[in-house]
């Protein structure tokens, strides 16, 4: 009887400490994908968006980050783009139009998908509804395209006042071999 104790807590124990050491989705992109640029408001902090590049298809990719932090919920490739639903944040995948077979890779914070994104931009990917509760019913493209400020996705902005920050600037990016 008290082999089976030892041995129940042991595997509770590896279990835990396998549990501690899982990395999430925005760490394992920050330390496995290459880091291309950084868009933050300068009022706020929590408003922005890093973007990095991962070397695999799309579906690759979101099985990849999937497998490493579950998504909420995993939107449906549509038209080039995907998109996986974290707790406080949104994973953007979208084809990389200058390197074919490789996936452009947004961690986007909930603060900047709801100031700066355009709900259109999601659409057919059946995650919708599912924002559209997460950043409540004022969540409309008027609000965020006023003034020329949408966001179009891997990147770009038609305008974006608040600041972008790319290599070389006071944000540090991620990326094999890159110290922080």
């Amino acid at each position: 009887m008290r082999k089976k104790g030892w041995l129940t807590g042991l595997i509770a124990l590896a279990v835990f400490l396998a549990a501690c050491g899982m990395a999430s989705a925005e760490d394992y992109i920050d330390q496995n994908y290459t880091f291309i640029n950084a868009v933050q408001n300068n009022q706020n902090t929590n408003d922005r968006a890093m973007l990095y590049r991962s070397d695999k298809s799309i579906p690759d990719t979101a099985a990849e980050l999937s497998g490493i932090q579950e998504p909420e919920r995993i939107g449906e490739e549509v038209d080039g783009r995907q998109v996986l639903v974290y707790d406080d944040e949104l994973i953007i995948l979208t084809e990389d139009p200058e390197n074919a077979g490789a996936t452009l890779v947004e961690v986007a914070e909930d603060e900047f998908v709801r100031s700066h994104y355009n709900p259109g931009f999601f659409s057919g990917m059946f995650v919708g509804s599912f924002l559209s509760n997460r950043y409540g019913s004022g969540w409309t493209q008027a609000n965020r395209c006023a003034g020329g400020g949408c966001y179009s996705g891997g990147g770009s902005y038609n305008t974006f006042p608040s600041g972008s920050f790319g290599r070389g600037s006071e944000f540090r990016g991620g990326g094999p071999g890159v110290g922080k």
